[in-house]
C-alpha cells in the first residue's frame, strides 16, 4: 500500500511539473512592458525611458539589475545602440559597490 501512496504521489508531482513547464510562456503583460523598457532604453531619451518606467509602477535600479534586452543587460543594450544618455542614467542608478575583504582588516 505504502508503495502504491509513494507511485501516486510521485506520478501526480511529475504530471504537475511537466503542466508547469509548459504553462511557463511569459505572460503578455510582462513581455509588453519589458519591450517597451528596452525601446525607451534604446531611444537616448531620458524622459521617455523615465516616463516608461513609472507607466510599469518600476524604479530605475531594479530596471538596470534585472532587465535584459536581446541578451544584453540593458545598460549594455543602451550603450550599444548608441544611447549614452538613458545607458549612463540607468548606470548611475546602480551606484558604486565597493568591496572590502575582512580578512584582510585583522
Amino acid at each position: 500500500m505504502k508503495t502504491l501512496n509513494m507511485i501516486a504521489t510521485c506520478t501526480a508531482t511529475l504530471i504537475t511539473l511537466a503542466s508547469a513547464q509548459v504553462n511557463a510562456q511569459m505572460d503578455q503583460q510582462v513581455e509588453t512592458a519589458l519591450q517597451d523598457i528596452c525601446q525607451a532604453a534604446k531611444s537616448d531619451n531620458v524622459i521617455r525611458m523615465n516616463k516608461t518606467i513609472k507607466s510599469y509602477r518600476l524604479d530605475h535600479q531594479t530596471v538596470a539589475l534585472n532587465v535584459v534586452c536581446n541578451r544584453q543587460d540593458i545598460i549594455s543594450f543602451a550603450y550599444d545602440n548608441g544611447a549614452s544618455k538613458t545607458a549612463d542614467r540607468l548606470q548611475r542608478s546602480v551606484g558604486e559597490t565597493q568591496i572590502t575583504d575582512l580578512a584582510m582588516l585583522k
